[in-house]
């Protein structure tokens, strides 16, 4: 004979109750997050060594060729607003005041062929760029192609952290695949338009003083503008320029609402057509096609509001956020660089060696905002292992020039030199990354391409970390850099995979 069934008390039946809905919300929450930080791009991998040694044995003639396309957003949709990337939350955008671009420029030394597109935009995902890189395909003979952001605080969300609010995406799904479409597009136009060339380098002194502000200690600035002038081999007419700098381009500051490209634009601008007044040229222009790439704007190097430029056509002082502090910053910039060049005779080479060293790595998530972020939905990357995500590193050599490519806004100081072992930082140890970049970068004139391949935030020297108290210097808040790295072992090991690429590359 069965026993009659035990009741069980109500509260232990709500206990129960409780447990199992706990479990399920768990289970859910972490299928939710392997599904949103899910690999996008499973098996991806570049290990790359393009060497020199058959350029050196047998050179040919230096071809160089530029595209350029339009990636302006469509604000034409009321029910679709534009989220304006930086500062902060539910910043639309109102109006296109000048045009945002992709610009691409292919260099083949007759062996080897490389790629640079550039986009006017916050920043571009990995995932992002190798989506670039298969649109592209393998039909036009591209040994790399790199994809770089100029990091503009006045461009479209295509990171997912400045939507309507906090919890909910900025990033348009068709406007990115135009984004996409577009960069591949130009890179193809480029390698169409590749002719024989003859390219000048020069390296130009520039104070930072008027320009740019380092609003983090140590005061380090990687100040100093680097070109590639780029012309026809048969006569000197300008086939293009690439122009490297490092500030963030953020000079309408944060209560803009238009569409611009900021000071990259201007210098584009003013290098093709020239330094435009009240419809009368001032200077006149280059010609071609110009592309900017931004450089070690880590520690916040910015054209602040306390910063004052000096606009050197009008003669007026510009201190106000506003376009035209933008142009007088980006007409400073030209008429230095069309100063240069129209002035000296710098030598120009018909053969270059192209050599390349590329490298996929990992790296460790440790921001929890990060990972809140991705679970919101807000950031759409993949994980290429638990809590690690896939990004790149390169180095790229044309003769005696050399280009490191950063997947993120370093720190001056670890390109530079100038690590410090930082008062009331979190880790009271020396400097890890000690041995500044630029020494350990072969040749003569040496590029930045910050933001290249990736947009991981900022990479802080370890010894300059900073989120728990004391803080930095005696301050009474932790710096802002923090909130927006990966991590304190970023930087040390991105260093350690770009000085392992040059000692391969020497």
């Amino acid at each position: 004979m069965n026993s009659p069934a035990v009741k069980r008390p109500l509260w232990l039946r709500l206990l129960q109750a409780l447990a199992v809905f706990i479990v399920v919300v768990v289970a859910l929450v972490f299928a939710r997050f392997l599904w949103v930080t899910r690999d996008r791009k499973p098996g991806y991998a570049v290990a790359l060594s393009v060497t020199t040694a058959a350029a050196v044995k047998e050179p040919r003639p230096l071809r160089a060729g530029f595209g350029k396309r339009s990636i302006n957003p469509d604000l034409s949709r009321p029910d679709e607003p534009v989220w304006l990337a930086g500062f902060s939350q539910g910043r639309a955008a109102t109006n296109i005041h000048d045009n945002l671009q992709a610009v691409a420029i292919a260099i083949d030394d007759g062996h080897h062929r490389l790629g640079i597109v550039v986009l006017d935009a916050i920043g571009f995902f990995h995932d992002d760029v190798v989506s670039v890189r298969e649109r592209i395909g393998s039909t036009h003979g591209l040994d790399y192609v790199v994809v770089c952001a100029t990091h503009n605080h006045s461009t479209p969300d295509l990171m997912g952290l400045w939507g309507p609010n906090y919890a909910k995406s900025g990033v348009n799904a068709r406007y990115r695949a135009l984004v996409i479409e577009s960069a591949a597009a130009a890179m193809i136009d480029a390698v169409k338009a590749l002719q024989p060339t003859r390219m000048q380098v020069h390296e130009i002194v520039t104070p930072p003083d008027g320009l740019v502000a380092d609003t983090r200690r140590p005061e380090v600035f990687d100040p100093d503008i680097r070109v590639l002038h780029f012309k026809s081999a048969t006569n000197d007419a300008t086939i293009g320029t690439l122009v490297g700098w490092a500030n963030h381009p953020e000079t309408p500051w944060s209560r803009n609402q238009d569409i611009t490209a900021d000071f990259p634009g201007v210098i584009r601008d003013a290098l093709e057509s020239g330094i435009v007044y009240d419809g009368k040229t001032l200077v006149p222009g280059l010609g071609g096609t110009s592309i900017y790439v931004n450089g070690a704007v880590g520690g916040l190097m910015s054209t602040t509001p306390s910063v004052t430029v000096h606009d050197p056509f009008l003669k007026t002082e510009f201190k106000t956020p506003s376009h035209d502090k933008t142009r007088a910053l980006g007409n400073n910039l030209a008429a230095r660089i069309l100063g240069r060049i129209r002035s000296t005779n710098a030598p120009a080479a018909s053969t270059v060696t192209l050599g390349i060293e590329a490298k996929t790595i990992e790296l460790p998530l440790k921001n929890k905002g990060f990972v809140a972020a991705s679970m919101l939905g807000l950031i759409e990357r993949g994980h290429s292992a638990w809590m690690k995500i896939r990004t790149e590193v390169a180095l790229i050599r044309l003769g005696d020039v050399s280009m490191i490519c950063i997947p993120g806004e370093v720190y001056p100081e670890i390109v530079n030199g100038g690590i410090i072992r930082a008062p009331g930082g979190d880790h009271d140890i020396d400097p890890l990354e000690i041995q500044p970049l630029r020494q350990l970068m072969p040749g003569t004139t040496k590029f930045v391409l910050g933001l290249a391949n990736d947009e991981i935030g900022y990479i802080i020297p370890k010894s300059e970390w900073d989120t728990e108290p004391p803080h930095l210097f005696g301050a009474d808040h932790p710096p802002y850099g923090e909130i927006n790295s990966l991590g304190p072992d970023t930087a040390w090991l991105l260093h350690s995979a770009l000085r392992r690429l040059c000692e391969a590359a020497k």
